[in-house]
């Protein structure tokens, strides 16, 4: 090749091979029996460098340090000697020097980008020596190593938001069966309760109650379910459900209630929302005994509202709410909810009940008290 028509085509052919390396997406590597780069494509680029910025150094400089003791093979090859045992399944190296059927493949690897942000990459590195053409001489030199990157960081960031909504799902489903053991056991003392309270009451007008306490159970699951919050409901929502219920659940012959709810912008934890809505139930069932004894058509108001001190209070106000104010039934709710009961009887027969749900420094202040008490 020493005549200038060869000369030329072999340039021409070098060049060719130059444009190919540098438009391939993958980063291609050559690395010397030290480790150092002797060559990079264009394609250096993704870890943000220039390719010239990298010739001479060690690959280490791209490798995050935690994965460079697991696959530079001199400190993977001084392990095996110090063990004197040969693993069973051959060890990926990103500066392999082994050929063929033993050539690193598929070998995922953290690459630190110069500003230093992980980078995922797959490795298929093999070894090469003394390579002996004239078409790549000039490229590698006295190669040792090989290698093609292939950036896979969206492929591990999708798996890894997948095993995230897994573990968030296993999350949920173990909040779930929490929620209904609890509700589940409230329902059997709400049962037990009842029980204690039959027999001064019709059986028949028992069970009502208990059905539309089961009820709106039901209604938080439902809630929930339709959430896009696991933890939180809105209580606009809710409660505007529950009023439609509960007139189902606690209507009598011959007695008429209209329930008439606004409430402002409010979400409430369903761990408190379920006995809430239960002492609720207990109030209004007050109420629609006092229409049935007198026969008569009344109308209730419920406002649930946000406080500037974190409170929320839903207020009730009717006739004949307050038959219930005693219920040990109305005040084991309360205590689970956290919630504090003020009453209110105005000129004639208007009622005004307010469920008052402590924020964490009045529970705490509270418990202090009762437990002052207790002693």
């Amino acid at each position: 090749m020493n005549d200038p028509a060869s000369r030329s085509l072999l340039e021409m052919a070098r060049g060719q091979v130059r444009h190919l390396l540098s438009s391939l997406p993958d980063i291609v590597y050559i690395l010397d029996e030290q480790g150092h780069f002797v060559f990079l494509n264009e394609a250096a680029a993704l870890l943000g460098y220039e390719p010239s910025a990298l010739i001479g150094k060690h690959f280490s400089v791209i490798i995050h340090p935690e994965d460079r003791p697991n696959i530079s093979r001199d400190i993977v090859v001084e392990k095996i000697r110090q063990a004197n045992k040969f693993p069973e399944i051959a060890p990926k190296l990103f500066d392999e020097r082994r050929s063929g059927e033993r050539m690193t493949r598929e070998l995922e690897v953290r690459l630190v980008h110069r500003d230093g942000h992980i980078i995922y990459g797959l490795v298929n590195a093999y070894g090469e020596r003394d390579i002996d053409v004239p078409l790549l001489a000039d490229l590698v030199g006295n190669a040792h190593t090989i290698g093609v990157i292939h950036d896979i960081s969206a492929m591990h960031l999708y798996q890894q938001s997948l095993e995230e909504s897994l573990a968030a799902k296993e999350q949920l489903l173990r909040e779930i069966h929490h929620r209904v053991k609890t509700n589940l056991q409230l329902v059997a003392s709400l049962a037990h309760l009842k029980q204690l309270d039959s027999a001064r009451r019709d059986t028949s007008e028992v069970l009502r109650e208990l059905e539309a306490q089961v009820k709106s159970i039901a209604l938080v699951h439902e809630a929930l379910y339709n959430s896009e919050q696991i933890d939180r409901i809105s209580a606009g929502k809710f409660f505007a459900q529950f009023c439609h219920a509960a007139e189902e659940a606690l209507e009598s012959v011959g007695s008429t209630v209209h329930l008439r709810f606004s409430s402002a912008d409010c979400s409430l934890d369903p761990d408190r929302l379920v006995p809430l809505a239960l002492a609720t139930l207990e109030i209004l069932g007050g109420a629609y005994r006092f229409a049935f004894e007198k026969r008569a058509e009344t109308e209730i108001r419920l406002d649930y509202r946000c406080l500037e001190n974190g409170e929320q209070v839903l207020e009730l106000e009717g006739e004949g709410m307050l038959s219930a104010a005693d219920s040990m039934v109305l005040h084991a709710l309360l205590r689970q909810a956290n919630a504090r009961l003020e009453t209110e009887v105005e000129e004639g027969a208007r009622q005004r009940c307010r469920m008052v749900l402590l924020n964490h420094s009045e529970k705490d202040a509270a418990e202090n008290r009762e437990q002052g008490r207790a002693e």
